[in-house]
């Protein structure tokens, strides 16, 4: 007769990667929670999956995820993107503000996540942002959920003002009595818009003047500001989408002065250099661009030096048709890649450019430490049952016919790849197996553990 310590199922034969290793593991679950992780756990009567020869994951954590809805869905919304998630092995993605109207505001986190709430296939969070003159919005934002703020330092999609230095430390500091993290979109927008007039008065259009248009200093600077800022305030502060060597080392620079920051790099930062815009245009135009092949091997040196935190999608739909504009000006920036990444570092991992503890630690266990979301990033007694099941040595190509955003667009299309997410499990319900969709949305909010300070702090 079944007991409250009788598991629902129980993976068996699994080789369980962690953040700081691997071992060979069977895996107990019970009402969607991990209820032991060890050898011979399986009991008669009791259900089983043979993970015999295949590597388990915790579910990935994508912390930079922009799904479109409110006001954009027809780019993608959070049906489709959520999909995507889980047929990439991600169970948490946490979504960018930048929609259409921005949320800025308490009452529009509200009215986003009371349309978003019941079509996710995966587990979410909501971030809010800082504007320039909504700090008074930041508490109550705070205890709705938000999972932080994003600040968008440089212009980018969306009706989304760069606020001037004193919002942005008026905003820092009501971060910090909110204990909620700031990521930061580090560019110079002034800097930004003097280059990008001077390129199109010239002519300019064509997808490498985006390249021209932002370059590494711009990025250098909006570091060095921010995070001189942040540690004034007193706020966790995130830096996304780092892309050049200067800005890592600017980086590591203030960190050994005694500035406490994150940092995150992206997969296309990773694994695209300038040569993609001859290849694929505008399709790779992104903020901050594709880099120099320089930056590029930087980026993957401080992977394995520790120096990079997390690695992210910032997974950006557009339309087709949208990505197929042949002026840059005109161009959006970003593409899909929430589905992609799990196998392209899958593939780096086969290479031995990283390892898959590597991309445990990086896109599991460090961004649900980061944010301080509980049951997240370890496959380990009390956690969600969220998994993912990969054959590490499955030859594949990449096929954007079997994408499921709402528009399959990507650079990646015909990528050979080694190493190929077979099942996605949420809190211990299969929502993903072989290439299909399973069950409806399952998928709940996310909301970080916060400690505010209090008002003798």
């Amino acid at each position: 007769m079944p007991t409250a310590t009788t598991p629902d199922f129980v993976v068996t034969g699994a080789t369980v990667v962690a953040h700081d290793g691997r071992r060979r593991h069977d895996i107990a679950v019970r009402d969607g929670r991990i209820l032991a992780v060890g050898d011979g756990l399986a009991a008669d009567g009791v259900p089983t999956v043979d993970a015999t020869g295949l590597l388990v994951l915790p579910g990935l954590v994508d912390m930079h995820v922009h799904l479109r809805e409110p006001g954009m869905t027809e780019k993608e919304d959070f049906a489709s993107g959520t999909r995507a998630a889980a047929a990439g092995g991600v169970t948490t993605v946490v979504d960018m503000p930048n929609t259409k109207p921005p949320v800025a505001t308490a009452e529009r986190y509200r009215q986003k996540l009371e349309l978003v709430r019941n079509k996710a296939y995966v587990d979410f969070g909501l971030y809010g942002m800082i504007d320039h003159d909504n700090d008074g919005e930041i508490a109550e934002l705070a205890e709705l959920g938000a999972m932080g703020l994003k600040l968008f330092m440089g212009q980018t999609t969306g009706d989304n003002r760069c606020p001037n230095d004193a919002a942005i430390f008026r905003g820092l500091e009501a971060a910090a009595a909110a204990d909620l993290v700031v990521g930061v979109h580090a560019e110079n927008d002034h800097l930004l818009r003097m280059f990008g007039d001077r390129l199109r008065a010239s002519g300019r259009k064509d997808p490498r003047a985006h390249l021209e248009g932002r370059p590494a200093f711009v990025e250098v600077e909006a570091v060095t500001r921010i995070i001189t800022m942040a540690t004034e305030a007193g706020t966790k502060l995130h830096i996304h989408h780092l892309s050049t060597e200067v800005g890592l080392r600017r980086v590591m620079d203030l960190r050994a002065q005694g500035h406490r920051v994150t940092v995150e790099t992206l997969v296309a930062h990773l694994f695209l250099d300038e040569t993609a815009y001859d290849t694929h245009g505008n399709l790779v135009k992104l903020n901050p661009p594709i880099r120099p092949a320089t930056d590029v091997s930087a980026l993957w040196a401080g992977i394995a030096r520790g120096d990079v935190d997390i690695i992210a999608t910032d997974h950006a739909p557009h339309t087709a048709a949208e990505q197929a504009e042949e002026d840059v000006w005109q161009a959006y920036g970003g593409f899909i890649g929430v589905e992609t990444m799990l196998p392209l570092l899958l593939t780096a991992a086969a290479r031995g450019e990283l390892t898959v503890e590597d991309i445990v630690r990086l896109c599991s266990y460090r961004p649900a430490q980061r944010w301080s979301i509980p049951g997240k990033g370890q496959i380990a007694p009390g956690f969600d049952a969220d998994f993912v099941l990969v054959d590490p040595t499955a030859e594949t190509t990449l096929d954007a016919a079997a994408l499921h955003s709402k528009h399959p667009v990507t650079p990646y299309h015909g990528w050979p790849l080694t190493g190929s997410v077979l099942a996605t499990y949420l809190r211990g319900q299969l929502v993903y197996e072989k290439g299909e969709i399973i069950g409806e949305p399952a998928g709940r909010q996310v909301r970080p553990v916060r400690e505010p300070r209090t008002a003798a702090a």
